[in-house]
């Protein structure tokens, strides 16, 4: 049987589960609870803390790289970026929290950038090499699309990127500007998390940001539900093209080669948030609600996903036009949207109405 048809045998399979009746839950507050302060404790907290690490040790590779301009600093500046790049990936799911204050999900890595805004502005500071854009003000007020991970990846990944930094020093100086800006966003957003996680710690409040525990689950929620469509549409799609024009510059972080991985760490989290919490997650909830067929199929599907990535050759921008590598991404593709769907179908079961999707339109 071939992957194709192994692939819309699963499909069948997975609507008829879909299709099958499942009595709306009555879950206390109490599980709900249980639910969102492993999903905080043991998810949400460790990936902002690693986030906040890795960028501290990036700001310090690149203070290193400008002091020394050379081959080994320059490697080890990348290795750190793909590091920070990673723990971001970790963590970009989640768009509740601190991590929306002052637009910091975008100040860390403005993208799709469809305009190539990013590139523009960071050519015009470059030019300008204007002492006053590498200072903390400047950052305050500046573009999101030059103050992330998108605008460090564009010199530490430029052709010739040692010799650019050698000859106009002004380079690096900005790059360990912009590193250092994103400590203070990773930082701040992880110091916060120790206060706002209380927002999930209670049963019932009157003065918080949620009524009760089950209303504090439904940011978890699409945490896990609303990135399944950002990936499949944003990643996957798009650059594969219409009528087969694949287009490898429209893949996430094509220039440090880590699209493929920027996928695989989003599906890994995800994962993780729907079945490897181990104090209590979703899947243990829909087993105990008698969706047991419905729990181990999202699983499965989840399996299959990585399991298909990992066939996939890297870098993908070098493959992204290969028949058999499009038609392994088309079949993810189809995957995710069976998946979204699944996870999708259990929160109305579940008592949950996950409402307006933030990321509609992007």
């Amino acid at each position: 049987m071939s992957l194709l048809s192994i692939t819309r045998y699963s499909a069948l399979s997975l609507v008829f589960l879909l299709n099958a009746p499942i009595t709306a839950a009555e879950i206390s507050q109490e599980r709900w609870l249980k639910l969102n302060q492993a999903a905080v404790n043991e998810h949400i907290l460790p990936s902002y803390n690693a986030l906040a690490e890795k960028s501290k040790t990036l700001a310090m590779a690149s203070a290193s790289l400008c002091a020394a301009p050379s081959e080994e600093n320059l490697r080890n500046a990348e290795a750190h970026f793909i590091d920070t790049l990673n723990a971001w990936q970790g963590i970009q799911h989640v768009q509740f929290g601190p991590i929306e204050l002052l637009m910091r999900n975008f100040t860390i890595q403005f993208w799709p950038d469809k305009k190539n805004l990013t590139s523009k502005q960071l050519n015009i500071i470059l030019k300008n090499q204007d002492p006053a854009s590498l200072e903390p003000e400047f950052f305050r007020t500046a573009s999101i699309a030059v103050k992330g991970l998108p605008a460090m990846e564009r010199i530490l990944f430029a052709d010739d990127a040692l010799k650019q930094i050698e000859e106009n020093p002004y380079r690096c100086q900005f790059l360990q500007s912009v590193s250092d800006y994103l400590v203070i966003q990773t930082d701040n957003t992880n110091k916060e998390w120790q206060e706002y996680k209380q927002e999930f710690s209670t049963l019932i409040s009157e003065e918080g940001i949620y009524e009760n525990a089950q209303e504090a689950s439904i940011d978890i929620m699409k945490a896990q539900v609303e990135p399944l469509e950002v990936i499949r549409d944003l990643k996957i799609l798009r650059p594969l093209g219409n009528k087969g024009k694949a287009k490898a510059r429209r893949l996430e972080s094509w220039r440090s080669k880590n699209a493929l991985q920027n996928i695989q760490m989003n599906i890994q989290s995800l994962h993780h948030l729907y079945s490897g919490l181990k104090d209590y997650n979703l899947f243990q909830l829909l087993k105990e609600e008698g969706a047991n067929d419905l729990a181990d199929s999202i699983e499965q599907q989840f399996i299959t996903i990585e399991t298909t990535l990992g066939k996939i050759p890297t870098p993908l921008s070098l493959h992204l036009k290969e028949p058999k590598v499009k038609e392994q991404l088309l079949l993810i593709a189809q995957e995710l949207k069976q998946l979204h769907e699944s996870l999708d179908k259990t929160m109305p079961a579940l008592g949950l109405q996950l409402g307006f999707n933030s990321r509609d339109g992007d």
